[in-house]
C-alpha cells in the first residue's frame, strides 16, 4: 500500500523548507527601533562647535565695539545707543551693533524674558527627547536638530550670564532696494535656529508625504 501524498493546502505555516508563508497568515509587525543616543554622533558633533562659534563671535564683536565706543567717546552710552560699526554700505548695508534682545527672534516678546528662558530650557529637553527617538539612519535630521540645539544653548547662555538677561545681537542688515528696509539684528545662534527649524520642517513634511506601508497579507 502506498502512503498518501500530503495535501499542500493543509500544510502548517512554517513547515515548508523554503520559508513560504501560507496564504491568509498575518505578517509580524516590524519592531520599532528603541530610543537611544547610540549612533547619533552627528547630533553630538554638530552643536558644540556651533555653540562655541556663537559665544566666540559675540565676545569678539562686543569687545571690539567696546574699544571703538571708547575711542569715539561713547563708552558712557548704553550698548544699544552706540554708533554702529559699518562693514559695507550701498544698496545693501551691513553694520556690526551691540544690541541686547530681551525677547526672541526678530525682537518679539520683549517683556517676556523669564518665560522665554523657561521655554528655551524646555526646548532643550524636548530636543534631546526628539533626537533620542530619531532613527540612527536619519543622519540629516540629526544634524538639523543639532543646529536648533546650538541656537537654543547659545542664547540661553546669554540669558543666564548677562545682568539684564538679554541676548547679544550684533549682525544688522538694511538696504534701499527695491524699497528701503531693515532686518532685525541677529546672531549666530539665531541663524542656527532658523536654518535648523526650516530643515526640520522640510524633513518632517517629506516623511509625512511618503506613502504609508499597509499591512502585509
Amino acid at each position: 500500500m502506498s502512503a498518501e501524498a500530503p495535501n499542500p493546502g493543509t500544510q502548517p505555516v512554517g513547515a515548508s523548507g523554503g520559508g513560504v508563508v501560507a496564504a491568509g497568515a498575518t505578517a509580524q509587525p516590524i519592531a520599532k527601533e528603541p530610543g537611544s543616543f547610540r549612533g547619533k554622533g552627528l547630533f553630538f558633533w554638530a552643536f558644540p562647535p556651533l555653540v562655541a562659534l556663537d559665544l566666540w563671535s559675540k565676545q569678539v564683536v562686543f569687545a571690539m565695539l567696546e574699544r571703538v565706543a571708547k575711542e569715539r567717546g561713547q563708552a558712557h552710552l548704553p550698548e544699544g545707543h552706540r554708533e554702529p560699526w559699518n562693514v559695507f554700505d550701498g544698496s545693501l548695508r551691513f553694520d556690526l551693533v551691540t544690541w541686547g534682545n530681551k525677547g526672541t527672534i526678530w525682537g518679539l516678546f520683549q517683556n517676556s524674558t523669564v518665560p522665554l528662558m523657561v521655554v528655551r530650557c524646555c526646548a532643550v529637553v524636548a530636543l534631546l527627547w526628539f533626537v533620542r527617538n530619531t532613527a540612527r539612519a536619519q543622519k540629516v535630521q540629526q544634524v538639523v536638530i543639532g543646529l536648533v540645539m546650538a541656537g537654543a544653548l547659545g542664547n540661553l547662555y546669554d540669558n543666564f550670564i548677562r545682568d539684564d538677561r538679554s541676548v547679544r545681537d550684533f549682525l544688522y542688515f538694511s538696504g534701499t532696494w527695491p524699497v528701503q528696509w531693515t532686518f532685525p539684528a541677529f546672531n549666530v545662534a539665531d541663524s542656527c535656529i532658523t536654518v535648523g527649524a526650516i530643515g526640520l520642517f522640510f524633513l518632517l513634511w517629506r516623511d509625512d508625504r511618503k506613502p504609508k506601508q499597509g499591512p502585509v497579507s
